[in-house]
């Protein structure tokens, strides 16, 4: 492994984009920084959705093209091999969530069983991503994470059926050696999901950590739990997954919150998220004897501060134990010059129906448009990279 890292080499942040590829993801991206395009791009999709509205191609040929692998299996494999010779990992999802009917939830928990054995047979070494709102409704979710421990008959053959197939896809994991990350969702459902994957990682992270768990660390209460889970971990002796994200669903929990009256359980200030997180950091790898980390960020400062930590903490078996993860379409600047430099970095690689990663697709173009500085920045590489890309093929021409 190199001593230094440059996060900005452009050069090996796009070697994997066309020139064609980088041109339109550079439009893409000058789309998503005016908030009014957004905004009616968000609700052309939502009416999709409640309305089957069939302009599907809209969303295809724009944000679906830069932030998803494909409609299909074979599409989002042909990414995975692509991603691989760049030394890049990536994280297999199969999007569908808020589904409602369980003949969908069984098929769910099939493709992602299917998905676990390709992985094994042909990409060894990658790993998949599952949401509990694939396998489950949210509103039940919902309804016994209030409940807790208490539940009717009914509730509790439904949650008997749940952890049968969360079973069934950790233990496929187990045996295929494909680690599995368990994501996390809205926060009146956090609690359910915190005793599954606990129970899930007590029973399978005896020997190395195949389930992990999400910390969304602009939760208030994610320091408190990720202390309970160490103690925990020791306590029953099994290696705990932890991936670490800032989070997703801000505004929705806030106005969630407000409606119901309620503390917000997200902290006031973005700074206060961001010193939860690098403290979340540096704890994880404190403790790299016991705990695997998967550092899922688009912040260069936790980056460079994890790898930091991971020469200040000694880890010398690093690209096991600490992972780096970017979404596809997105800050290829970390994520390429990580690999380029040794360390294990991948690529969050949604895949399916044009409909179903439509949820997926709005909190994308949202989030983006929300962080505008970061935005400009994105939109300053891609200009930079095309301009010497441009400069290059002009000296290379004149040689010749």
């Amino acid at each position: 492994m190199d001593d230094t890292i440059n996060l900005n080499n452009l050069k090996v942040a796009f070697s994997y984009k066309q020139n064609k590829e980088l041109r339109y993801t550079y439009y893409i991206f000058k789309v998503l920084q005016k908030p009014f395009l957004v905004k009616l791009l968000s609700r052309v999709a939502t009416g999709i959705l409640k309305y089957h509205i069939p302009v599907q191609a809209l969303i295809k040929n724009t944000v679906f093209k830069v932030f998803c692998s494909g409609e299909n299996l074979s599409e989002a494999f042909a990414t995975i091999k692509k991603l691989d010779r760049y030394h890049v990992k990536s994280v297999l999802d199969y999007v569908a969530e808020g589904e409602k009917n369980n003949e969908t939830f069984k098929k769910n928990k099939d493709i992602i069983l299917y998905n676990l054995r390709k992985l094994q047979e042909e990409a060894p070494g990658n790993s998949i991503s599952v949401k509990f709102t694939s396998l489950e409704d949210p509103e039940f979710f919902k309804r016994i994470n209030k409940a807790g421990s208490v539940m009717n008959s009914s509730d509790q053959a439904r949650h008997e059926i749940l952890m049968r197939r969360v079973e069934s896809i950790c233990s496929a994991a187990f045996e295929n050696k494909i680690i599995v990350y368990f994501d996390a969702e809205d926060r009146n459902m956090q609690d359910i999901f915190d005793r599954i994957v606990e129970e899930m990682m007590e029973k399978y992270n005896k020997e190395e950590a195949i389930v992990y768990n999400t910390l969304q660390m602009y939760l208030s209460d994610r320091l408190p739990y990720l202390d309970h889970l160490l103690k925990d971990s020791l306590t029953k002796q099994y290696f705990p997954g932890i991936k670490l994200v800032r989070g997703a669903y801000v505004e929705k929990e806030r106005e969630t919150a407000r409606l119901e009256n309620r503390t917000s359980p997200v902290y006031p200030s973005r700074e206060q998220t961001d010193l939860a997180f690098n403290t979340a950091l540096d704890l994880c790898l404190k403790e790299h004897t016991r705990v695997y980390t998967c550092i899922a960020s688009h912040n260069e400062q936790s980056t460079l501060l994890a790898v930091e930590a991971i020469e200040k903490y000694k880890i010398t078996d690093h690209y096991k134990k600490v992972k780096f993860s970017q979404l596809y379409g997105m800050r290829d600047n970390l994520t390429f010059n990580l690999a380029s430099t040794g360390y294990n970095a991948s690529k969050y690689l949604p895949y399916g129906n044009v409909k179903k990663a439509i949820p997926y697709l709005i909190r994308r173009a949202e989030e983006n448009s929300s962080i505008g500085e970061q935005l400009n920045v994105e939109l300053i590489r891609l200009k930079n990279e095309l301009t010497r890309r441009k400069k290059s093929n002009k000296e290379f021409n004149h040689l010749n």
